[in-house]
């Protein structure tokens, strides 16, 4: 008898003894899996900036470092754009003419009918040329994209435009693309986050979380 109780206290000995390694404190700990940075990107489809951060550093931080499962990523294709009212209609204009104003709201489209990881996949491809390449690159992926088409033909580009644009103006944006961590926008931040994306994720994901995620230890 007193051999089992000596081994169940043992046990017991084990189970409450903190383990080594943790970057994150038991207080505060909550499960990779479950917990997501929530992040914003403002960008413009026909922009140079816009085109240069999302295919040379977005895409390479979430897929280099394995971050698409702890991110809550959001894209708005509008940034310098406004709404104006022409004979009673809501039109709308963009940075870089009428043809940004078209493929914004495609990408809007895309990204309203393809899952995220889908849609920016496709929105990566698509930012490699200042012309139309829906056609290329859903046929080089494999993608459906007739819910986007529709989307793209069923309603005017202000239509399509209007919740994201609401999102973009709410902001002021100087600059873009403009990147938003958790609702945060910092105007004054944002040539540093831009150009160190990924040290600016670990710090704000270690800050809501208190981990630091795998590859961030090289990185902060």
């Amino acid at each position: 008898m007193n051999k089992i109780f000596g081994i169940w206290c043992a046990l017991c000995l084990l189970l409450i003894l903190p383990t080594s390694g943790n970057t994150q404190s038991p207080e505060n700990a909550q499960s990779p899996e479950n917990s997501k940075l929530l992040v914003a990107i403002h960008y413009e489809a026909l922009c140079p900036d816009s085109m240069n951060f999302i295919r040379r550093r977005l895409y390479d931080a979430l897929n280099d470092n394995n971050w698409w499962s702890v991110t809550d990523l959001k894209l708005y294709p509008f940034g310098k754009a406004g709404f104006y009212n022409s004979s009673g209609k809501t039109q709308v204009y963009c940075q870089h003419g009428e043809d940004e104003c078209e493929l914004n709201a495609l990408h809007a489209c895309i990204i309203e009918t393809l899952d995220i990881r889908k849609a920016f996949d496709l929105i990566y491809c698509m930012l490699r040329s200042y012309s139309n390449e829906l056609d290329k690159c859903s046929r080089s992926m494999g993608l459906d994209v007739s819910k986007a088409r529709e989307c793209k033909s069923s309603r005017t580009n202000a239509e399509i435009l209007e919740p994201y644009g609401r999102e973009t103006l709410k902001l002021e944006l100087s600059f873009v693309p403009s990147i938003v961590f958790e609702n945060n926008f910092k105007p004054y931040g944002q040539r540093s986050i831009r150009n160190n994306f990924e040290r600016h994720f670990c710090q704000e994901y270690k800050k809501k979380f208190n981990i630091t995620l795998p590859t961030c230890s090289a990185i902060l």
